[in-house]
């Protein structure tokens, strides 16, 4: 997507090991949280000081593989201390992390960590990221400074989920770390359900935010990217929290809503995405108002992709999320680039606004 960057850029995590009273502290908060900091040597869990969340070693969930820690020189401070320590699978095609206690027919988020940091010599390697048996993600990694997450909201098919890396002779496959977000079975990504998952390829915070944004802000541990703008954008921002309907389907958090882009010149503001065809796309956008308008002042805008009008008249609500979603081959074009355009309406005293986005392309669940 044009000027998207999800380089994470918070400081690097420091390990607090668990106490009693953590422990009491940290169930009720991440019920339904599973987290694996793979290849981590010992039992011991820690505390991530920049979230809150419990990470696990990996070993109760896996039997295969090798555990390697990244050569220092690799670890900036913008890489997360998950990614630290990998676990490899030179043996076998198929290696599987299978995680029990999961709700059948509930919504999960589950994401992988992968951050190669050059620790075997290779500067790319290729492999196949499946849940169960069905395909997820071709894990194509060639700059090995840089960490990648992979990410897919699912419908759970059993009592537990298999997560397995496979090879393709394209290298070791390996992980740094996989994370489980249960989500439940209410209308929250109510576009997810036994047939088809969704599959992340973008999650931004539009604006001038400090840092990524996930959990707590984020109750699912969704996390939000920095958005690096185009220079003809203009940041925004509301002091005052941003208030989601009861029964809201997308639950952005208030700390995302609280910023926004609009054109710095001009009434529209422009983006794109480039797209792989045969694939179905599901775009959100996420809006909010943040001035208090009075009744001669109005912020009305069109949303267009390729040029073709797909919603009329957007109307963000003050201080209230509100979403428009695109979603399958009956609005979004065939072509490779999706260009979106937001432009004010003719009687619109205020340029269009965004304040957050989600793309994900749909995996169908055989």
């Amino acid at each position: 997507m044009a000027g998207y960057s999800c380089k994470p850029v918070h400081n690097m995590r420091s390990l607090i090991f668990l106490g009693f009273l953590a422990v009491a502290l940290q169930v009720n908060a991440q019920q339904g949280f599973v987290s694996i900091d793979c290849g981590m040597d010992g039992s011991t869990s820690y505390i991530d000081n920049v979230t809150g969340i419990t990470y696990d070693p990996d070993a109760e969930y896996i039997n295969s593989g090798v555990n390697y820690k990244i050569n220092k020189t690799y670890l900036e401070t913008a890489v997360p201390v998950q990614a630290e320590t990998l676990r490899a699978f030179p043996d076998g095609d198929r290696n599987c992390y299978t995680i029990d206690g999961i709700i059948q027919g509930d919504k999960y988020l589950i994401r992988g960590l992968f951050f190669h940091g050059n620790y075997d010599g290779l500067t790319s390697v290729a492999f196949e990221l499946h849940l169960g048996m069905n395909f997820w993600q071709l894990v194509n990694i060639t700059e090995p400074s840089y960490p990648f997450w992979e990410e897919i909201i699912t419908v759970a098919q059993d009592n537990s989920f298999s997560v397995c890396l496979v090879n393709i002779n394209s290298g070791t496959p390996f992980i740094s770390a996989l994370e489980l977000r249960h989500i439940g079975s209410t209308n929250v990504f109510k576009d997810v359900n036994q047939t088809s998952s969704l599959v992340l390829y973008a999650r931004v915070n539009m604006g001038d935010a400090a840092r990524d944004i996930r959990y707590p802000d984020d109750a699912y541990d969704r996390i939000w990217w920095l958005f690096i703008a185009s220079t003809d954008w203009s940041d925004i921002n509301s002091s005052q929290p941003i208030q989601t309907s009861p029964g809201d389907a997308f639950q952005v958090p208030s700390a995302v809503m609280a910023t926004a882009v609009t054109p710095a010149n001009g009434p529209s503001l422009i983006f794109s995405f480039g797209a792989d065809t045969g694939v179905v796309y599901y775009v959100y956008m996420h809006f909010a108002e943040f001035d208090a308008l009075n009744q001669t002042e109005n912020r009305i805008f069109d949303v267009f992709v390729n040029d073709k009008l797909i919603v009329s008249s957007v109307k963000p609500e003050y201080l209230l999320s509100t979403h428009i979603s695109l979603i399958g081959t009956s609005t979004l074009e065939t072509e490779v680039i999706q260009n979106f355009t937001l432009t004010s309406t003719s009687g619109s005293n205020f340029p269009p606004i965004l304040n957050a986005l989600e793309i994900y392309s749909v995996l169908p669940v055989q």
